[in-house]
């Protein structure tokens, strides 16, 4: 290692060491810590007293190791670690963590996720890595062990350790000294663990719990007015019922169990955890303040959090910040363990779906800890990707889903009249955009389309022609229709960006703003690479820095003060505050304008798109698409390693057919086909100049008019004049699944005699659905996207009740049944012949009845479940 590597690695060490002394400072239970610990395998051990009287004893040992990007950890070391520690006789007795800054490759994510699995009992994985049977005491010792992989910064640590410091001080958080005390208290912390840890002698290399709290303060202590179970929840409550959304743009919500929209106000009403998905902008930020707000009025807590500021293995500190910042100061970790130990509060993390992948697993791994208790506070995540978002949740949790709608024709037109200022109906719904600080906006409910006046259907129809289907999106419909009431042309989503950030700047007297954007793309694009579109307030300071010498060795001249004072004045950026003061992440004013800062620099070739792509960066990558034209070689790479979003792609995709088009538009239809054998591609020209394509065995070439086979001979399309060759291939894979997804309707069973029977048929057409749609997912799934499809599908099982029949006016209906979907089925007959609850929430919120599920055949249900999680994954009513 060379001597910056190696200095990194012992900060990154000593950081950690501080945040494990604050933990032991809270919890009298343990002894202290020794730093470098008796064996190499151990960075640090953590020490108590014996239950049995024996002495000290090690009740955990920790690994801390450094390593960046492009480096990651692979299986063979990851085990070489792990298996040194279970060679330790302490290991009969402790866990142990292995704690890294550094990515997990494939393998050492396997290996990762085989120690998770072992923790609750489940030897399988770990026992095929080890080589050995999963009754072999091995397994149970490795699982005690964890990995804990979280790509960030010292500062991060430091900043996490000042604020937990700073929440107990005895002056109070919002002392002016307080800032500067408990970072004084951390430093020497700090310094007592790297002086102790080069010490030759073992007992010297032990800090006391005593002496950290000499250090820190007593922060196992708690003012009663900070105790959630004191004066703290009456000061959220009034806090979060004073905030002001009146005028925020509202989308209707709806949710998996039934058919008709949701209120936000019955989602308290609603039992276990949920998850809210919808593409950016969609409103789905925008809903949850709604219901924070909604749920104080009404004497119910909901704390929001912002799931960027997670710190692996402390979902207490993320909570107990999001508390904090709604009353006004810095709060302990102890305050979020005890929200959320509380069954009658509802914790929302937004933007799950857009954490880096080991912190998202970090997450899960915290999550699913926290949901295998009882009398534990309701978790939602919130996210863009829903199949991602399912994996935060752990596979025995039923997690119920709820979507922001796009806004309906009568939406827009009352959104464009208010924005436009134009008068029209009795519109009187607050609706509210995803992100951003809103405008005066318009109702839901609007008034009857006839009273909106002709600008109103000018100006709607001259963003719907831009942005097409996006037009439903509450927050792009807003920025789209101000451009259009200030006459600033767009043509696109990506020039909609371009022109708002334009006039944010103007409107801000922000001066030239192209610099501060290519800077902004530079930064944000590193920042995604992480899968992140955030960073703490010193490592921003550095990135822009980076940015501008970066930009200054390509010939472009930068003053960095400058570019600084244009970001801050044009509020492109804004301070999330996860925390108080000093402790917030920068972050862009809504998480697309990093996409698109992203995927500018990406256009004017400052920087490339990364190799490897991530369903995380599908925004930035439709950007990019429309700012220019994507070659033969990045859509291939695109439909690779995400085939889905190859729709959105090939709709900004205008190259010139050529002579190489068919070999093209082969490729890139045999990288999203599941086939073994190769999909052919013949090309030819009507006698009236029309170009023709057609998937089948025929050559993969072009052919004279003559020799061009029947049109139905395969699937066909006729490629419009605006057509280059990823759209031809994106007709024709549209075509292709469509067959594919077509299934016979099988006769309807016989009508049930009783409950029990209906019971039965019903339980057996839920077994045949998802045989059915594993049958299915092998036909139409490009390779690789099995389990993202299977994720936002969901679990197509059923738990609930088969009720008596009742007469609904014109005879009996038949057989109903409330159920939830679970992945397991458990379904049973009623006891006796009472009519099914009323209330629409509750354990079986869902909803059917028996005779109609089944009269559809399992393969046609299955095919629409599919067709459903791809529509949802490309774009509306691509399938």
């Amino acid at each position: 290692m060379s001597g910056v590597d190696t200095v990194r690695g012992i900060n990154y060490q000593h950081c950690q060491a501080i945040l494990i002394g604050l933990d032991i400072a809270a919890d009298d239970s343990v002894l202290g810590i020794r730093v470098e610990g008796a064996v190499d395998a151990l960075d640090l051990e953590v020490i108590a007293d014996s239950p049995a009287g024996a002495g000290p004893f090690v009740v955990r040992g920790l690994q801390m190791k450094s390593r960046l990007q492009p480096y990651t950890w692979a299986r063979a070391e990851l085990l070489a670690i792990v298996q040194r520690w279970t060679e330790l006789p302490l290991s009969a007795n402790s866990e142990f963590s292995l704690l890294t800054d550094g990515a997990l490759g494939p393998s050492g994510y396997a290996v990762a996720a085989a120690l998770d699995e072992a923790r609750d009992g489940k030897y399988d994985a770990v026992a095929e890595l080890l080589g050995v049977d999963a009754e072999d005491p091995l397994c149970a010792v490795m699982g005690r062990a964890r990995i804990v992989s979280e790509p960030g910064s010292v500062e991060a640590l430091l900043l996490s350790a000042e604020m937990e410091v700073r929440a107990l001080l005895e002056t109070g958080p919002t002392h002016p000294d307080a800032e500067k005390d408990a970072a004084d208290r951390v430093n020497e912390l700090f310094r007592v663990i790297s002086t102790r840890s080069g010490l030759p002698d073992l007992d010297d290399r032990f800090i006391s719990r005593d002496e950290i709290i000499a250090i820190v303060g007593d922060i196992a202590r708690l003012a009663e007015a900070d105790r959630w179970t004191g004066s703290l929840a009456a000061e959220y409550l009034t806090a979060m019922a004073a905030e002001q959304i009146d005028n925020l743009v509202v989308p209707t919500l709806t949710a998996s169990w039934q058919s008709s929209p949701i209120r936000v106000e019955d989602l308290a009403l609603v039992t276990g955890p949920l998850l809210m998905t919808g593409r950016t902008g969609s409103g789905k930020s925008t809903l949850s303040r709604l219901w924070r707000r909604g749920a104080a009025c009404a004497g119910g807590n909901v704390v929001v959090c912002h799931a960027e500021a997670y710190l692996a293995q402390r979902l207490d500190r993320l909570v107990a910040d999001a508390v904090g910042t709604a009353v006004g100061r810095t709060l302990s970790r102890r305050v979020g363990r005890q929200v959320l130990g509380d069954p009658n509060v509802t914790v929302i993390l937004d933007g799950v779906s857009e954490l880096p992948q080991q912190v998202r697993s970090e997450l899960a791994a915290d999550l699913r800890t926290h949901l295998a208790g009882s009398h534990r506070s309701r978790v939602v995540g919130v996210g863009r990707d829903e199949g991602v978002g399912a994996t935060l949740f752990p596979s025995s949790a039923t997690v119920q889903r709820l979507y922001p709608l796009a806004f309906a024709r009568s939406e827009r037109l009352a959104l464009t009249a208010k924005v436009l200022g134009e008068p029209e109906g009795d519109a009187s719904t607050p609706v509210a955009v995803d992100g951003g600080e809103p405008t005066a906006l318009a109702g839901s409910g609007g008034g009857d389309i006839e009273d909106f006046s002709s600008r109103c259907y000018e100006a709607l129809a001259q963003v719907e022609h831009a942005l097409g289907d996006a037009a439903g999106n509450p927050m792009l419909l807003e920025l789209a229709l101000q451009l259009v009431a200030g006459g600033i042309p767009f043509t696109d989503r990506a020039s909609v960006y371009e022109s708002t950030v334009s006039r944010m700047s103007d409107r801000a007297n922000g001066g030239d703003v192209r610099l501060a954007v290519a800077v902004l793309g530079v930064v944000f694009a590193e920042l995604l690479d992480e899968g992140r579109r955030y960073a703490n307030p010193l490592e921003w300071e550095r990135m822009i820095a980076g940015a501008a010498v970066f930009l200054e060795e390509r010939g472009v001249a930068t003053d960095v003060a400058a570019i600084r004072e244009a970001v801050a004045r044009s509020g492109l950026v804004n301070a999330v505050i996860t925390g108080i003061g000093h402790t917030t992440l920068r972050v862009p004013v809504h998480d697309s304008f990093a996409d698109y800062f992203a995927a500018r620099a990406h256009a004017d070739g400052l920087v490339s798109l990364p190799e490897i792509l991530l369903e995380n960066d599908e925004n930035r990558l439709w950007f990019s698409s429309q700012m220019r034209m994507l070659n033969s070689s990045d859509v291939l790479a695109v439909a690779k390693q995400l085939p889905f979003s190859l729709v959105r792609v090939s709709e900004s995709d205008h190259n010139n057919i050529s002579q190489q088009t068919p070999g093209i538009v082969a490729a890139l239809l045999n990288t999203v086909l599941p086939d073994d054998t190769d999909v052919e591609v013949t090309m030819w020209q009507t006698a009236n100049g029309k170009t023709m394509a057609q998937a089948g065995t025929g050559p993969t070439t072009w052919v004279d008019s003559a020799q061009a086979p029947a049109v139905f001979a395969g699937p066909t399309v006729v490629a419009e004049d605006s057509d280059g060759p990823t759209a031809v291939a994106v007709r024709l894979w549209r075509l292709i699944l469509r067959q594919r997804l077509r299934r016979d309707r099988r006769l309807r069973p016989r009508y049930p005699g009783s409950r029990q029977e209906a019971c039965d048929q019903l339980r057996e057409h839920c077994r045949e659905v998802i045989a059915a749609v594993a049958t299915v997912l092998v036909e139409i799934a490009p390779p690789g996207t099995i389990n993202r499809l299977q994720e936002t599908i969901g679990p197509l099982g059923m738990t609930g009740v088969v009720y008596e029949r009742q007469d609904g006016g014109f005879g009996p209906e038949g057989w109903s049944v409330r159920y939830r979907h679970t992945e397991a089925i458990d379904l049973a007959a009623a006891p006796d012949s009472s009519p099914p609850p009323v209330e629409p929430f509750g354990e079986y919120s869902a909803w059917t009845d028996v005779v109609s599920r089944v009269s559809t055949s399992p393969e046609v249900t299955a095919a629409k479940a599919i067709a459903e999680a791809v529509t949802k994954l490309t774009r509306n009513h691509w399938l």
